[in-house]
């Protein structure tokens, strides 16, 4: 496995009057329900790129918390096949006002509970780490 990821994202989460969790999710340009998440520009780690993408995505601010999980999967650069791999933090807000940014092409928001976020979002991996961040949600 590479020492950088090619891009990071969060697990944006904050809590409802209640004080349950409530989970960001994004509409994307593919027309799927994901995490928030980009490419590192160069000299960029891992865990500043998950924050930049956070906020140019959906204006959202917050802090960084614990490491959650990688995910892998194929793209095609330059007409060839291309392993790309993702790293996701957690990130907490107090904010609720996310913005999807249309020129990151972002076409909606949503805050969710996990569970519906887990069966919202479009990509299987994507799942698995909203259930690994689940579990690493402290209580309010």
């Amino acid at each position: 496995m590479k020492d950088q990821p090619d891009a990071a994202g969060c697990v944006v989460y904050r809590y409802d009057e209640g004080g349950r969790p409530l989970i960001l999710l994004i509409h994307d340009q593919y027309g799927k329900w994901t995490l928030p998440k980009g490419h590192l520009d160069a000299g960029e780690s891992a865990e500043a790129a998950a924050v930049r993408e956070v906020r140019e995505e959906t204006g959202i601010t917050g802090a960084l918390g614990a490491f959650v999980g990688t995910i892998t999967y194929v793209v095609q650069k330059k007409s060839k096949p291309y392993q790309k791999r993702v790293d996701f933090f957690l990130m907490r807000t107090d904010g609720a006002d996310a913005v999807p940014q249309a020129d990151e092409g972002i076409t909606a928001v949503a805050w969710l509970p996990p569970d519906e976020a887990q069966m919202r979002t479009g990509y299987s991996q994507i799942r698995d780490i909203i259930a690994r961040a689940t579990d690493l949600i402290p209580s309010p």
